[in-house]
């Protein structure tokens, strides 16, 4: 009997000592996450994460057309754009490729985050006046932003720190285009040139660009996230204002080794 007690008393102290460790923070909260996890939300969160896959579909439409935007990354390095302008047939297609190493989200402990990709994609066309002359036009997109991220409460039917907030601090864009001309006559190998330069930037206010993400699954090294996206947006060059609305989803897989 006195042994018996003696074990049920190690018990109970091992649970004591244990249970501590696992807090509600390690526990599921995605639709797939694992039902325990010896890490809390934040450890799983923080760290070097690379794009897996993503898929990235936007309804769009302003005062001319209606366009149907599809965006997606698979095997971390093939890249591909649909654009549809909607109730018709009308329909382009780019094939690309990400840069390997150059799909980085990056979530650090103080709270910070930074998200790079580069991506190229090509474009094949005929010269208008002369249909031996082939051009193919190289896009090469730098894309970059940082900001802050922190969990969000359990608002709604959504649990505590089930949706993850990024906060937009500012965001560049760069696109060299290259372009690459071939002729039958051609005597020497051609080699592509730059003949153009895209650059933009934006900085925003505190709060004033953030994105929600639903964590469908959290784990050490794996996160699937979804976004909802519905935005308007108005425009103005030159005093003349042009209006918009986005309406669509986003979702994608990090993973880290």
């Amino acid at each position: 009997m006195n042994a018996t007690k003696k074990h049920l008393t190690l018990v109970l102290l091992g649970l004591i000592i244990i249970l501590p460790i696992f807090t509600t923070s390690c526990f599921k909260k995605g639709s797939e996450d694992p039902f325990v996890s010896i890490y809390t939300r934040k450890a799983r969160v923080v760290g070097e994460w690379e794009i897996q896959s993503l898929r990235w579909e936007i309804r769009s439409d302003d005062e001319i057309e209606e366009l149907l935007t599809t965006t997606t990354i698979t095997d971390k390095t093939t890249w591909y754009r649909e654009i549809q302008i909607v109730g018709t047939d009308s329909i382009r297609e780019f094939d690309g490729e990400v840069l390997e190493g150059r799909n980085k989200i990056v979530f650090y402990d103080d709270g910070r985050f930074t998200q790079t990709l580069e991506y190229e994609y090509d474009v094949d066309s005929i010269d208008a006046t002369n249909e031996d002359i082939s051009i193919t036009t190289t896009y090469k997109v730098q894309e970059s932003m940082n900001g802050t991220w922190n969990f969000l409460k359990n608002i709604d039917d959504y649990k505590n720190k089930e949706r993850l907030a990024l906060v937009v601090e500012d965001s560049k864009s760069k696109t060299f285009v290259y372009q690459l001309i071939v002729s039958d006559e051609d005597e020497n190998t051609p080699v592509p040139s730059l003949i153009s330069t895209y650059a933009s930037s934006q900085a925003y206010e505190n709060g004033q660009y953030s994105t929600i993400w639903t964590l469908r699954m959290l784990k050490n090294k794996q996160i699937i996230m979804d976004q909802d996206i519905e935005s308007f947006e108005v425009i103005t060059i030159n005093e003349l204002g042009n209006s918009y609305t986005e309406i669509g989803f986003k979702t994608q897989t990090l993973v880290r080794e």
